[in-house]
């Protein structure tokens, strides 16, 4: 019976095991090398499954959920003025309906009060007058007794809160996102590329009407449309309605719930261009070349607070072609002329110091290209020409 050779080159030893590594006949000696390439393989595997350990042990979860906390922290001091609201108007109704008792009390005993004052003065009385005086006395006093013992019932629903309303999901990469088209909708006729939105509606101009519709893009509701280009569109959380800025007529206010149009006397002294809204305040570029930036409060009426003029907001030759704000930040998109150089700058909201800018590669006009903030802190570039994407990441 013939003996098997080591299957390793040039090894002329007798084959004593099959290597189940790389499924061959070897040798003894090439049996142990192979195992203890197997064996020194475990040490740096074990490093590599030490460090993951040690960066998720790193892991600063509350940092992680930061902007998520705040958010549902908004979310419910927001909704704890609606309770607080609710309360303060049901309470004032409650003394309302008091005071309305009283007063109507006090105005007849005024009235009887004269009229005593009248029989004394003339000392015409009669027994008549006297009764008369007696019986409304007596009513006062059967009245007070009703008002003394009021009660009320108050029917008070449970406030029902669907778990469901807040929906927490992992964002998706930028390119998964946007690698497919989910919806489409016809913009033909579409006269500004300028799209509005809020957390149920997108508002947008198309042929003569201002159009409000649904995620689902369907019409909820049209308005006639007169004037010339919308330059920029904002929502405002705090005012309920949508913020327009147009070339000829200023700012107008659009009204989501009746879709009616209201124009911003107190606001038409400048020609603005771009527009965006904090909970507090409002944000207004100046549509002239060294665009001055202007800050209005919201409530409880709209009145000018801080104006930023050339150098602070930009330069002589530059123009302030977009305004966004977000997490007490203002996202600027800044073109230089004659060169059409085009730059986005994020600002602090209070002091508009320059936290970082950059140049935007993108060789087309401003009026070419969209930007907007994409998932809280990234804000993405977008060619209409060649549907192509740029996204800024602040990290």
């Amino acid at each position: 019976m013939s003996q098997t050779l080591c299957a390793i080159n040039k090894c002329k030893r007798i084959s004593r095991a099959l290597c189940h590594c790389c499924n061959q006949d070897i040798c003894l000696l090439h049996l142990k090398e192979h195992y203890d390439i197997i064996l020194a393989q475990l040490n740096p595997l074990t490093d590599e499954i030490n460090a993951i350990d040690n960066r998720l042990i790193a892991i600063d979860i509350k940092d992680l959920i930061e902007e998520c906390r705040k958010q549902l922290e908004e979310w419910r001091d927001k909704y704890y003025k609606t309770i607080d609201n609710l309360f303060e108007q049901k309470y004032d109704e409650l003394e309302q309906m008091i005071i309305n008792k009283v007063d109507k009390q006090k105005d007849g005993i005024s009235l009887t009060r004269r009229t005593i004052t009248k029989l004394i003065e003339e000392q015409e009385a009669s027994q008549q007058d006297i009764n008369l005086i007696k019986t409304e006395i007596h009513q006062f006093n059967e009245n007070v007794n009703n008002i003394e013992h009021t009660s009320f019932h108050i029917n008070i629903q449970p406030l029902l809160i669907d778990d469901h309303i807040i929906q927490i999901q992992e964002k998706a990469d930028l390119h998964s996102v946007l690698s497919s088209t989910c919806k489409t909708i016809d913009f033909s006729g579409i006269k500004s590329p300028i799209i509005g939105t809020n957390d149920r509606y997108l508002l947008f101009h198309q042929n003569l009407y201002l159009c409000l519709i649904d995620y689902n893009f369907k019409i909820i509701k049209k308005l006639p449309w007169h004037f010339e280009r919308i330059q920029d569109i904002c929502w405002s959380s705090t005012l309920g309605r949508f913020i327009l800025t147009t070339e000829t007529c200023g700012i107008c206010f659009v009204h989501e719930n009746t879709i009616s149009l209201d124009n911003a006397n107190c606001l038409n002294n400048e020609k603005f261009h771009s527009c965006t809204c904090s909970n507090t305040s409002l944000y207004l570029t100046v549509d002239d070349y060294a665009s001055a930036i202007i800050e209005y409060r919201l409530l409880p009426s709209i009145e000018i607070i801080k104006q930023w003029k050339s150098p602070d907001t930009c330069t002589n030759d530059e123009y302030i072609d977009c305004i966004r704000y977000n997490n007490d930040r203002l996202g600027l998109v800044i073109q230089k002329f004659p060169e059409n150089i085009l730059k986005f700058e994020l600002r602090s909201v209070k002091t508009l110091d320059r936290l970082w800018s950059i140049q935007v590669n993108i060789d087309l006009k401003p009026y070419q290209c969209g930007y907007c903030l994409f998932n809280d802190h990234d804000w993405l570039f977008i060619n209409m020409s060649s549907s192509y994407k740029t996204v800024l990441r602040n990290t």
